[in-house]
């Protein structure tokens, strides 16, 4: 895996639509809103270039497939570009994928930024373009509560929030390896697509939001039965919020859905960790190497100090 150079305050970033458009009213309400995500990230002290596709209504997308497509690749091509952030997610990455030229990016690596739907850009940059990636805040959904964990990882520094943050063991133990996954609705989107991926020997995380519980469970049961929990090192789940019972007054609450899934893991299983659609959304560098060890308390880069976090 190739991992983009570190980045910080003064550097450029280039937000793009690659996904769904902002949904306002008129092409002022649309650029307002816009201009208020840009504001985000030059609060943090980047400099922002806004792709024209952060001001387009295709539809429910920031403009054609193509467009976006070519949008992407350009911004990983530019020499004045240091790293990409998406301006939100929605519907519509997998629409463009067969047109990125994912050559170039491998040729082009940077730093680039999403969650929620660009999941499905992650897993397509993992396997086409061997490229490291981060699960993080994107235009729409920046923060104040976030940031300092994604100025950590862009820094090349992911630890730091993440060793402080409580999490909850479902299976106990110790294991090893790169983190990948996402949004479990794009991570089922992906199944039997050229952008499927092999989550062996890796800790596979899991997010989702305003799915009912037993939609969480037919996704889960559906990872499971095409092997992608198979001979995985370890299982984190995320925030699912939103994710209540069709029926309070009977079936399977959440967390007994996800303790069913743990049973078919042969390594540890967390949950309650702070990433996906919640206001504390910390940044997970996708592809690095990391420690899951909950005799320890600990979830951090593998190589990194073993510093104790809080069990729930």
């Amino acid at each position: 895996m190739i991992r983009p150079r570190p980045i910080g305050p003064g550097d450029t970033l280039r937000m793009i639509g690659v996904s769904g458009c902002l949904h306002e009213d008129t092409p002022e309400g649309v650029r307002d809103a816009a201009e208020a995500c840009r504001a985000r990230f030059e609060a943090l002290g980047f400099r922002v270039q806004m792709d024209l596709t952060c001001y387009k209504q295709y539809g429910y997308l920031s403009g054609d497939d193509l467009e976006r497509a070519r949008a992407l690749t350009e911004a990983f091509a530019s020499d004045d570009v240091d790293g990409i952030v998406c301006l939100r997610g929605g519907w519509g990455v997998n629409r463009m994928l067969p047109m990125v030229d994912f050559e170039k990016i491998r040729a082009h690596p940077k730093a680039f930024i999403g969650f929620s739907d660009i999941t499905s850009l992650h897993l397509a940059l993992h396997r086409h373009a061997d490229l490291c990636t981060f699960h993080g805040p994107m235009g729409t959904g920046l923060d104040s509560s976030a940031a300092d964990s994604l100025l950590h990882a862009l820094a090349g520094h992911p630890d730091s929030p993440f060793q402080e943050e409580p999490f909850t063991v479902l299976r106990p133990g110790r294991c090893e390896g790169e983190i990948a996954g996402g949004n479990l609705t794009l991570l089922n989107a992906a199944l039997g697509t050229p952008y499927d991926f092999d989550f062996r020997g890796r800790i596979l995380m899991i997010e989702e939001v305003h799915e009912m519980v037993y939609r969480v469970d037919r996704c889960l049961c559906q990872l499971l039965l095409a092997g992608k929990l198979d001979g995985i090192a370890g299982l984190a789940f995320g925030s699912f919020s939103g994710c209540d019972n069709e029926y309070p007054s009977s079936g399977f609450g959440l967390l007994e859905i996800l303790n069913h899934y743990a049973g078919f893991v042969s390594g540890p299983v967390i949950a309650s960790l702070s990433f996906g659609h919640i206001r504390r959304n910390l940044t997970l560098p996708m592809g690095q190497r990391y420690c899951l060890d909950t005799y320890a308390g600990l979830f951090a880069p593998a190589t990194s100090s073993e510093r104790t976090v809080t069990l729930c």
